[in-house]
């Protein structure tokens, strides 16, 4: 499945989507051909964000090493932290054989763990494979980004949305054992696959992504709404073929569980009851820490120490604006781009848990890429300023234990 679910992301990203390539030219954005000095410097200037990407990854890597010298924290522990320990007990153990009220692998959709175990295999190593997975989905990704950006808003603002993409200070997940480096390949290529109506691709995308982590269950309801209106304005039954499609590993999984733990709710009750995950309208008030202000809000000064805390409510703020700043564009984005965007918002939003963070900002990754369409030069440089400096602070937080992605 893994294999296959590559192979379908990579068919995005040949030449032969014509009606990508015809969009690029009414936005004048056709690539240069030739190999004058005009087309090799366009040549060269397009491969911009991979060579971003290599840097960041690299700083990554120096930065866990200053980590692992200033507080002996290894870099296996660091690259493996939070979340990333989970998904590699999946991928070592698997799943309990009955349901648990508890925190445990239930928590977590398996198609990340089945990736590191299959390469793993190959690589002798869960961690090695699992960092790799992250890696290589996180150059693919910036791919995908950049070319999605480009069928926008034309190719100089698609390199721009990419290096944006790329130091957007939650792709430190891109660095380590987090699922986000298979999630946004498979969603990136989904809303290409939309733009060219290759139904049968869109609905295998989505359904690999409904099965990585929770937030991509988004995307099959996307497709749905967009092959739904799709279908009524075409009168064809072709592209409702997506949506069914697209649940089909959602499903899969569920009957998995159902056989194996005896409920195929087994994933959402271990997340409701063992990290107390619900989500409802305006569910960010009935966070701990809110409740806890309202109540005492002399504390305030003492969570202004919090960096969780800051890098939810500064995600909060930035999704919202980002929302308000895409809105007026929204009908040069592709079909269902927005959807995905406000759906995971929403998600988020709606969270008792957790607000929004940086890492759960990059996956809603329109609210991203919009800065590169709505800024000036002179902007521009200034908030890859900003990026970059957030990139490095956050990073040092999260890799030395004080702060999630």
């Amino acid at each position: 499945m893994q294999l296959f679910g590559l192979a379908a992301v990579t068919s995005v990203l040949t030449p032969a989507d014509t009606a990508l390539g015809a969009e690029r030219a009414e936005l004048g954005g056709a690539p240069r051909s030739g190999w004058g000095s005009r087309g090799l410097r366009g040549s060269v200037a397009s491969y911009v964000p991979v060579g971003v990407y290599m840097a960041t990854r690299l700083g990554v890597l120096l930065l866990s090493g200053v980590v692992a010298v200033v507080e002996r924290r290894s870099i296996a522990t660091q690259l493996a932290a939070y979340d990333g320990g989970w998904y590699l007990k999946l991928a070592t153990h698997g799943y309990p054989d009955r349901v648990l009220h508890t925190q445990s692998t239930l928590g977590f959709f398996p198609l990340y763990p089945l990736a590191i175990r299959a390469l793993g295999f190959v690589l002798r190593s869960e961690l090695v494979a699992a960092v790799s997975i992250a890696l290589v989905g996180g150059l693919v990704a910036t791919v995908l980004a950049q070319r999605l950006a480009t069928a926008w808003w034309g190719e100089a603002t698609g390199r721009r949305a990419a290096v944006v993409f790329v130091l957007f200070p939650g792709s430190l997940v891109f660095s380590m054992a987090y699922s986000e480096g298979l999630t946004l390949p498979l969603v990136l290529g989904c809303l290409l696959a939309l733009r060219s109506r290759r139904w049968v691709l869109v609905g295998v995308l989505a359904g690999l992504a409904a099965v990585v982590e929770p937030a991509a269950l988004v995307m099959p309801a996307v497709v749905a709404l967009v092959a739904v209106r799709a279908a009524l304005r075409e009168r064809r039954v072709a592209p409702l073929v997506a949506p069914v499609l697209s649940i089909l590993g959602v499903l899969a999984f569920a009957g998995f569980l159902w056989s194996w733990t005896g409920s195929p709710l087994a994933a959402l009750d271990a997340q409701h009851y063992g990290w107390y995950n619900q989500t409802e309208p305006l569910g960010f008030v009935r966070l701990p820490v809110v409740r806890h202000l309202v109540d005492h809000p002399v504390d305030v000064f003492r969570y202004l120490r919090t960096w969780n805390l800051w890098n939810s409510v500064l995600g909060s703020a930035f999704l919202i604006w980002s929302v308000v700043r895409l809105w007026p564009l929204r009908r040069e984005l592709s079909p269902g781009a927005l959807a995905w965007l406000i759906g995971v918002g929403a998600v988020t939003l709606w969270s008792v848990k957790t607000l929004p963070n940086a890492r759960m900002l990059l996956v809603a990754f329109p609210a991203v890429l919009v800065w590169a369409r709505r800024s000036s030069p002179g902007g521009f440089r200034t908030f890859v300023g900003l990026e970059l400096a957030a990139f490095a602070a956050m990073s040092l937080l999260t890799l030395s234990g004080h702060m999630l992605p």
